[in-house]
């Protein structure tokens, strides 16, 4: 029996790799363990630039969603009062007493949903 015969230059650039990865995470491992008051202090930085930002986002996008919801509400309702006071008055104009339950038709919709009037 043959024992394989084994070429040396792959087995000496394995071991290098080995040895340079080796001495990187010891390095590493000294580094992150000896600045432990580096650490909080960047941590306790981080936290309040954390707050900052997400206190100043929330701020505006609250805002601008607050705005676009009470405008839209607020449109639905003056919508609806003008609706029925030009449609009340259109029926004075003629002579004819209004009628008492006018159905708003949709704001966006072209046609209306009910029909309109008693």
């Amino acid at each position: 029996m043959r024992i394989p015969r084994v070429r040396l230059r792959p087995v000496i650039a394995m071991l290098a790799v080995v040895v340079v990865l080796a001495g990187l995470g010891t390095g590493a491992y000294f580094v992150g363990h000896s600045s432990g008051e580096d650490l909080a202090a960047a941590r306790a930085a981080g936290t309040s630039a954390g707050s900052k930002a997400g206190k100043h986002r929330g701020e505006h996008r609250g805002y601008e969603r607050g705005f676009k919801r009470a405008r839209s509400l607020s449109f639905a309702r003056a919508y609806d009062d003008a609706f029925r006071h030009a449609y009340a008055s259109a029926f004075r104009d003629i002579g004819v007493p209004p009628p008492v339950h006018v159905n708003v038709p949709d704001a966006g919709g072209d046609e209306p949903e009910v029909p309109l009037g008693d």
